[in-house]
């Protein structure tokens, strides 16, 4: 269960790149205003509450006064802004194959995307989205843009035009219709109850000259992996685990290990809490449970064993130690050995 809905970075610095590009508007104070920190757009995978993205759409739009700037946000995007899901469009083989992985990645752009599908028929693909939560019914601004930025994927992998049969929007009719005319060049049904794109089975079934499956497969699981991560029921476990990894290195703090699993430090912070945890709690446990092995075992020296558990030294590693244990590591080696000695 995701505990809170994000959306991946490189959403608000398009937008706000579109703000300074086309505008002429310094997009910093805007950021500030709804406490969006840039420096999460130069973190590979960051993401961003969902509910400060929806204020700064808001906030965009209002100081623009421009009712298309969705559709310019948009235009911009190239695939790389979409992290592991752009990656793996570039190679996909059918558009079809593209708009499944539509499907299943949407998640790595925003988890509010909520009930989105493709509908597979004789001659047509429906892709579908509804909106079963009315609080996570996308700014308009931020469905403008969505729609351009799919619409350009969907033409760089074809290397053509692709357009829908047919569409249909939630939205009214209103002054931004006839961008989305002249994008979809198909009939538009407005004030629909979900929202539905139709592409003829023959236009999308047709191989592309991209493809390459093994890095198809490469991008696939680099995208699982990513949204294993962004699932809070998984985040104690996770941050175990690169703690693991990352102990020997010295570098196992909050930060670092925020940064590998996408987030920012107070955002895991939050995850871990809501968990009933934090990340000291798990680090010290981490280690404990580590030493405590380690020392059983009776394999490695304790100035190894202080490496392996991150400690700078095996002065530090023995405090350490009898803190959590209320026992110096050698005198835990000793007790394991009189009760393995005892058992005998």
């Amino acid at each position: 269960m995701l505990c809170e809905h994000s959306t991946l970075a490189n959403v608000p610095r398009l937008l706000a790149d579109t703000l300074r590009s086309d505008y002429g508007i310094d997009p910093a104070p805007l950021l500030a205003r709804v406490g969006i920190d840039a420096a999460a757009f130069l973190r590979p995978g960051a993401r961003v509450p969902y509910r400060k993205m929806y204020r700064l759409w808001d906030a965009a739009v209002e100081e623009t006064s421009d009712p298309l700037f969705g559709f310019r946000v948009g235009a911009r995007a190239v695939p790389g802004d979409f992290y592991v899901f752009g990656h793996s469009w570039l190679v996909t083989a059918t558009v079809l194959d593209a708009l499944e992985r539509f499907c299943r990645y949407i998640a790595v752009v925003s988890t509010a995307a909520t009930d989105i599908r493709l509908q597979q028929h004789d001659d047509t693909v429906v892709l579908v989205e509804n909106f079963p939560d009315e609080s996570l019914v996308p700014h308009k601004a931020a469905s403008d843009a969505g729609y351009v930025a799919l619409n350009m994927l969907l033409e760089t992998i074809a290397r053509r035009p692709v357009h829908p049969v047919s569409v249909e929007l939630m939205i009214e009719r209103d002054e931004t219709s006839v961008e989305y005319e002249k994008m979809f060049h198909c009939p538009i049904v407005y004030g629909a109850r979900s929202e539905k794109l139709s592409y003829a089975r023959v236009d999308v079934e047709e191989q592309l000259p991209g493809s390459v499956p093994e890095l198809l497969d490469a991008s696939d699981a680099l995208a699982d992996q990513y949204l294993e991560t962004l699932d809070t029921s998984t985040v104690s476990a996770e941050v175990r685990r690169q703690i693991i990894q990352m102990l020997p290195s010295g570098r196992a703090d909050q930060t670092s290990i925020a940064e590998k699993l996408y987030r920012s430090r107070a955002t895991l912070q939050r995850q871990l809490q809501a968990e009933g945890t934090s990340f000291r709690a798990i680090r010290d446990a981490t280690r404990r449970n580590l030493a405590e092995r380690y020392l059983r075992d009776g394999k490695l020296a304790q100035a190894e064993i202080a490496f392996l558990t991150g400690f700078t030294d095996q002065s530090n590693f023995a405090r350490a130690f009898k803190r959590w244990a209320g026992v110096t590591p050698g005198e835990f080696q000793e007790g394991v050995e009189k009760t393995s000695s005892s058992s005998a």
